[in-house]
């Protein structure tokens, strides 16, 4: 029969954009995904890992505590270490829930850890996901999976209840943005008008939203890091009537069967990328 949402889940889907499902993933399994990134970040030769700087002070000397804590983001990790890969993103437990919203055809299109360690883990604009991918996909099934517990203390993702009915808004940069971001003035009224709902999640569990919602993650004050992995997957049917460019997109399911191949396989664009990303308004003094 395959994966289908509970009633309530249905529900938070249609009126609040995403919902939650407990225990994808056994504690176990989180726990030692946890260990391939810890290891990583940990480790003084990062060259290859492909990471985003966290916007906070440089790393001032080599030490474990140091390293532990220079990154908010790798780009492209979960794709390079085998377990993560065939246990989360190409893992069954996963690929059946976007099996549900994409058919039996799914390539993965963007691939991230998420970094907040513990006192000086950085704040995550508000932003759509479409807003930063700026390319007008909305269709794509996008999914985070904590790793650590993500609580309020520690800086979990804050969503916007109802937002994905907006249109997809155009991002701006302000004097000190780490990157695309909503109108700030538009975030208050939003909140003044729906409010604000705070994802905790446990480790292994995940959230899954429609990518015109309204999220936002605070920085985290505690002393307790969080580490989370997500995935962004589509289907070839959206990759080629949509506007998106050749993002380097990789198999992930085929007529229903997990594609076992690690690496995993390129897929072929049919299509002649066209897009072009719409560029962010610049704004010079902060807001």
């Amino acid at each position: 029969m395959g994966w289908k949402p509970t009633a309530e889940q249905a529900q938070q889907y249609e009126e609040r954009g995403y919902f939650t499902v407990p225990n994808v993933v056994s504690r176990q399994t989180a726990a030692e995904m946890l260990g391939v990134i810890k290891n990583a970040i940990m480790t003084p030769d990062t060259e290859d890992i492909g990471t985003d700087a966290d916007p906070m002070d440089p790393m001032l000397d080599d030490t474990p505590e140091a390293r532990a804590v220079r990154f908010r983001k790798l780009n492209k990790f979960n794709q390079r270490n085998p377990l993560i890969w065939h246990n989360a993103h190409c893992g069954q437990p996963v690929l059946d829930i976007a099996r549900y919203f994409l058919g039996d055809d799914i390539l993965l299109k963007y691939d991230s850890c998420f970094l907040k360690p513990a006192k000086s883990g950085s704040a995550t604009p508000w932003h759509q996901d479409n807003g930063l991918w700026r390319d007008g996909d909305t269709e794509p099934f996008n999914f985070w999976m904590a790793l650590d517990p993500a609580t309020i203390e520690n800086g979990c993702l804050q969503m916007i209840p109802g937002s994905y009915k907006t249109e997809i808004v155009h991002h701006v940069l302000y004097q000190n943005s780490i990157h695309g971001e909503l109108p700030r003035e538009r975030v208050e009224e939003m909140i003044d008008t729906y409010g604000v709902e705070h994802i905790e999640l446990e480790p292994g569990s995940v959230v899954v939203w429609h990518s015109n919602a309204w999220h936002y993650s605070p920085p985290n004050t505690s002393d307790k890091g969080r580490i989370a992995i997500a995935g962004v997957m589509s289907s070839p049917d959206i990759v080629e009537n949509g506007n998106s460019g050749d993002v380097g997109y990789k198999w992930l399911m085929k007529q229903g069967q997990v594609m076992p191949d690690f690496p995993a396989q390129e897929y072929a664009m049919q299509r002649t990328p066209t897009g072009k990303a719409v560029p962010w308004i610049k704004i010079d003094e902060p807001r």
